[in-house]
């Protein structure tokens, strides 16, 4: 007869593991919501600037500052949509890491479960741990990479703002 609480308890060590990554894909699923939110609202945003663009264009006599101020609005809209896509996709490989990971370390807790019945699992078992802590390493630098870019279409916006709120204090001087 075999002793049923060492079959579980040597699976619960990746179950550690499994936990952590359970809560880096609660964060990272946010993450994601809100940089979808994020491209929708500038999608909704290059719609109007695009309407009053067709505006400007249309008056009579045409709104030549108008135009070139919707037209820059609409390219640097574009920029800010490509560099939160960019994000969207390192996040989106972030929770594919963490998703394979908790994956592996699922088969893995099972597996050493029932190697304490069928030693050879321990053969499966540790490629799989292994290979689950490298997803969780590269998913990390997935993270990190992220990151590092999270605050770049920020700071396009806020020299894009400056650089308006100059022209119209020049302009008005």
């Amino acid at each position: 007869m075999y002793d049923w609480s060492k079959i579980i308890a040597a699976g619960v060590g990746p179950i550690i593991v499994i936990s952590a990554c359970g809560l880096l894909c609660l964060a990272f699923y946010n993450r994601l919501a809100a940089v979808v939110t994020r491209l929708r609202a500038f999608h909704r945003e290059r719609l109007h600037e695009q309407e009053a663009l067709f505006r400007a264009q249309s008056a009579e006599p045409a709104d030549e500052l108008a135009i070139a101020r919707h037209t820059e609005l609409i390219g640097m809209l574009e920029v800010q949509t490509a560099h939160v896509t960019r994000r969207a996709h390192w996040i989106r490989q972030t929770l594919s890491c963490l998703l394979v990971t908790i994956g592996c370390l699922a088969i893995c807790s099972m597996l050493v479960g029932m190697a304490v019945i069928f030693p050879w699992c321990y053969l499966l078992a540790v490629p799989l741990f292994v290979i689950g802590l490298l997803l969780l390493v590269l998913g990390v630098v997935f993270a990190l990479i992220e990151m590092r870019h999270a605050l770049d279409p920020v700071e396009l916006e806020s020299r894009f703002v400056r650089a308006i709120v100059q022209e119209y204090a020049n302009f008005e001087s």
